[in-house]
């Protein structure tokens, strides 16, 4: 039912601790680039930057990429449009944890993946705060997911940065969607 919390606001702060924990754990010593996907993984990032500031891990730089592959649709295109970019040079020996709100196509993991390739990182790895592993398109269920904090059903969801429509990001919990809210939105929207 739309509004129905999934997780609540504790559950997922408990959890990025503990994600944060494991990060700061593996890349002790190292330098670490946090590469956050707008807009979704925006909270997401900004709470993980203060965990693993408070689990020791300190020496990390950011950067944000924006990369779409539904545009106003609900399902994934199957291919990604990056529309804002890092510069290639500032990829270049670092190793780059790339952090986004959802895997659910794994579409934009994969294409990131591919599209930062050929800039001499030093390594790369995923963090996904939710996994929706039924939606996993067949020729990428292979693709490695490294940091993934919640397993979830396949159902669309709103907030903690998650939006419906450009609806709904600022709940601190994450609720099922499209709430009425955010479907009224979208009709005002088009009604502009």
């Amino acid at each position: 039912m739309p509004g129905e919390i999934v997780l609540r606001e504790e559950e997922i702060q408990k959890r990025v601790d503990e994600l944060a924990e494991d990060i700061a754990e593996r890349y002790r010593g190292q330098k670490l680039m946090l590469v956050g996907l707008l807009k979704g993984a925006s909270v997401f990032m900004v709470h993980m930057m203060e965990a693993l500031y408070k689990a020791g891990c300190t020496d990390f730089e950011t950067e944000y990429m924006e990369v779409g592959s539904r545009g106003n649709n609900i399902e994934s295109s199957g291919k990604i449009k990056i529309i804002k970019d890092i510069p290639a040079e500032k990829l270049v020996n670092k190793n780059v944890l790339l952090i986004d709100d959802i895997a659910d196509s794994l579409t934009t993991f994969a294409g990131v993946a591919e599209h930062f390739q050929p800039n001499g990182l030093t390594s790369f790895a995923t963090l996904s705060l939710l996994e929706k592993p039924s939606e996993h398109r067949p020729d990428l269920r292979g693709f490695p997911l490294d940091f993934v904090g919640f397993k979830i059903p396949n159902v669309w969801v709103e907030g903690y940065g998650l939006d419906s429509f450009e609806y709904g990001r600022g709940n601190p919990n994450i609720v099922i969607g499209p709430t009425p809210g955010a479907l009224a939105f979208k009709a005002s929207q088009q009604q502009q």
